[in-house]
């Protein structure tokens, strides 16, 4: 198994984009057993970060205004960091779902299609036409 480092640097360009890889990745992390695992130990990482302020000098006012900055900017980065990872997810799944065939049917086919199967609403511009 390779060995892990800690990244401390930026190897990330400021404006690149993540691969259909990486975004498949992160799906299946969001959707796999381990990402209670891994949100556990980062909010595991944010409450450390709180508990240092709580245990700072209250007369040390700038090192309380520091430990409370730290620990607002690691529960910013705790929720963003799940809100960015849904959402390349679901930029993923996007990106492979397929076509509905029936919004791609003309308004005649849609029509014959409902005649068809009844259930099957007609789209909005169809109704117009009634």
């Amino acid at each position: 198994m390779e060995e892990t480092t800690t990244r401390t640097e930026r190897t990330f360009g400021v404006t690149a984009e993540l691969s259909s890889v990486q975004r498949r990745n992160l799906h299946n992390l969001a959707n796999s057993e381990i990402y209670p695992d891994l949100l556990d130990v980062l909010e595991m990482v944010c409450i450390e970060t709180e508990t240092k302020l709580i245990n700072t000098d209250p007369a040390d006012e700038n090192a309380v205004l520091a430990n409370h900055k730290m620990a607002k900017a690691a529960w910013q980065i705790f929720t963003h960091m799940q809100d960015r990872i849904q959402l390349e997810s679901q930029t993923f799944l996007a990106s492979i779902a397929k076509p509905n065939p029936i919004s791609q049917l003309t308004p005649e086919e849609r029509r014959q299609e409902n005649l068809l199967d009844p259930t099957r609403p007609l789209a909005e511009e169809d109704y117009a036409e009634i």
